[in-house]
Order: C-alpha cells, then structure tokens, then sequence
C-alpha cells in the first residue's frame, strides 16, 4: 500500500503566522494600557472633585453662618399678644427662655485673614455666635444646646460649649486644614497645590456717589485697613488639586490656576474649582 506525500507549514508561512499573532498581542496590549489608562485618569478626577466638592461644601457652610444670629419664634413679649400669628420674629444674642427677647445691634461675627504657623498663602478664618437652643433629645425631654459646629464638627472647647463657633482655613504642605473650636488642627483633604481667597465688598451708597457697589479685594488688602472687614459680603474661594501620582501626555494644554495667570498643564492631572459664598444677612 502507497502511503501519500505529507508536508508541514513551510518556513516562510510559519514567520508569516508569528508576525501576524505578535501583531494582534501587540494591539490588545495597546488596547489594555490604554483602557487602564483612562479609567485611572477617570478614577483620579472623580476623586480630586469629590475631594474639592467636600471641601467647598465645609467651607461654605461656615462662610452662610457668618453674621448670623439667633432667631426666636416665640419671644416672650406679655400676655397681651394671644395670637402666635401676630408675635413678632426676633433676633437675639443668646436665646433665654425666661427674659423676654431682646433686638440685637450688632451680631457677634467676623471674616479674617491671620497668620498661621507653618501655612501657605493666606488663612480664612470665620466667626459666629454659638447660640444654644431648645432641642428635642427625644419626644419627652427636651434640652437647651447648640445644634450649630464648626469645620470639623464641633462645638466644645475643653469639654464647655464654646460661647463663639471658630473655624479656620489654610493650607499647609499639601493640606487643606482647619483649626475648630477645640483648637487642633486636621487635614479636611490632601493634594490641594494652592487655596486662594478674594472678598467681594460692598461699597455703600454714600461712598459711592450713588448706587452701591461691589470690588474685589484680597486678605492683604483688608488686613492694612481692618475696618473694612466688615463690608465683606461673600467670599471667593479657588481650589487647585493636582493628582500625587498620575501623569498624562503633553499636548500643550494650557489652563488658569488661582491666581488668573495663564500657564501650561504639562504633563499632570488637575482639577481647578471655584465658588462664590454670600454671607448670611442679619437683617442691617
């Protein structure tokens, strides 16, 4: 019995088949690093904002409370009044329930730049009085506390209610940090590259020669001239984030940090946020 001629893949067809297969291992490679790529490039960003989102949402909280005070539903003005709808809403320093309410002149707050130890640029520093008020612990026993806290969630200096609600803002070696009422600073958020702060200031009427008018100033400016920290009437604050680790291609991207002056974005992953917080009015 003839058996047939059998052959295998020539040479020439075996390099073909290699070159084609690292072709293919090539582009799923390529494929993978730039999918890994852009879900680290997604994971960094959304962690950058969630960061700078925490941090603004802190921040603004405080800079709201600024100038307010309490507000008394139920002021004890005499038995003459009978009808709640006719009772009169009242501010008042420290809620008291058995002396009648009493209008305030002047709320008990303040919005400063100060020098912190160790820190970067300029501080922000908000204060409010700390009022306390009748709050329903459970459906029995109501007590007088404060319901109001500060940066970090306090509202106790050395075990005691604090009479004025402190927080302050810096930034220090990469850190957005702040100091409360207890006096110990935190990190609030990590891989912050710069905090800035402008004022927006109300300028009356009488001194503008006609409509009021706003201008922007910075901490420095108002610092030379403390009194006119109290017509501060929002406050500007610009956060820049750079990701520690994550580097990007250089396509000569540029963008405008803080400060308002152009630059390139290199090779670094950045998330820039900005807002503008009104302060609370107290009725002046």
């Amino acid at each position: 019995m003839r058996i047939g001629r059998q052959s295998g893949m020539s040479l020439v067809e075996l390099l073909i088949g290699l070159a084609i297969g690292l072709v293919i291992i090539g582009i799923a490679l390529t494929s993978l690093q730039v999918s890994q790529f852009i879900s680290t490039t997604v994971n960094e960003s959304t962690t950058l904002l969630q960061d700078a989102n925490t941090a603004l949402r802190i921040i603004g909280t405080q800079i709201r409370q600024t100038e307010s005070v309490a507000l008394n539903l139920q002021p004890a003005l005499g038995a003459n009044i009978d009808i709640a709808a006719l009772r009169p809403v009242m501010f008042e320093p420290v809620l008291n329930a058995d002396e009648p309410a009493v209008v305030v002149e002047k709320a008990i707050s303040a919005v400063s730049a100060p020098n912190v130890s160790k820190s970067v640029g300029s501080a922000l520093q908000i204060q409010y009085e700390n009022f306390v008020e009748s709050l329903l612990s459970d459906a029995t026993s109501p007590s007088w506390d404060s319901a109001l806290r500060d940066c970090l969630g306090q509202n106790k200096s050395n075990r005691s209610l604090s009479s004025i609600m402190t927080s302050t803002f810096f930034l220090r070696e990469g850190n957005l940090m702040c100091t409360g009422v207890a006096g110990t600073p935190q990190p609030l958020i990590a891989n912050v590259k710069d905090f800035a702060i402008r004022l927006l200031r109300e300028i009356p009427a009488e001194l503008s020669g006609g409509e009021p008018q706003f201008q922007y100033a910075t901490p420095a400016s108002l610092n030379a001239n403390a009194a006119q920290w109290q017509s501060v009437s929002a406050v500007e604050i610009c956060l820049e984030l750079e990701a520690p680790a994550m580097k990007a291609p250089d396509v000569g991207v540029e963008y405008q940090p803080c400060n308002g002056q152009t630059k390139s974005k290199g090779s670094k992953l950045i998330v820039l946020a900005k807002q503008l917080f009104h302060i609370r009015s107290h009725g002046k």
